[in-house]
């Protein structure tokens, strides 16, 4: 049967489904399976999953901001090692940092890398956005304790390249290179 032989109104009826299933259905399932693949994979315990990230896994665990948080708030793996800036930012980083700790894993040799050198360019895979997406408040909270608000007023004031993990060196994973350096 063509779609010519049909009534004009089925044609329109047809039509208009097939709009609606292109326009409204499909955006939406795709965005259902970004969002949910998104979700599945921001969380330390995927992370964790790989050989390799067995020690920062066991670091990050000890560390006030991963599972020894007495205040019950767990920073993931994303917040800190994901551009979140933006959803944007946010997606080209987890995309690109994916598929290359994906290459490391299966074609690379990750136990060969140099873990204390990586901890010296820090700065290169920690995003502030990820801190100031939890610690909102800094700004204010500094403000009000001079003692606190010294070291913060470069930060703030845009007069210095220093990112939060340059002066917080060990954040995230306690004792990392305790971690690192077990047979």
């Amino acid at each position: 049967m063509k779609l010519a032989s049909l009534p004009k109104w089925l044609r329109i009826l047809l039509i208009a489904i097939a709009v609606f299933i292109a326009g409204v259905v499909l955006p939406f399932l795709s965005w259902v399976i970004t969002d949910e693949g998104l979700n599945r994979t921001a969380h330390a315990e995927f992370c964790a999953q790989c050989h390799s990230m067995e020690p920062f896994w066991a670091s990050y665990t000890q560390d006030i901001h991963g599972g020894n948080s007495r205040f019950g708030f767990q920073a993931s793996c994303t917040n800190c090692h994901l551009d979140n800036s933006s959803s944007t930012a946010y997606f080209y980083s987890k995309a690109s940092k994916g598929l290359h700790d994906l290459w490391v894993e299966t074609f690379g040799n990750p136990e060969q890398i140099d873990w204390e050198a990586m901890r010296e360019r820090r700065e290169e895979y920690i995003y502030d956005s990820g801190c100031l997406s939890c610690h909102n408040n800094l700004l204010a909270a500094t403000q009000k304790n001079s003692k606190a608000f010294l070291p913060h007023r470069e930060y703030f004031a845009g007069r210095t390249d220093k990112k939060c993990v340059s002066c917080h060196k060990h954040v995230g994973h306690k004792n990392m290179m305790d971690y690192v350096r077990k047979p």
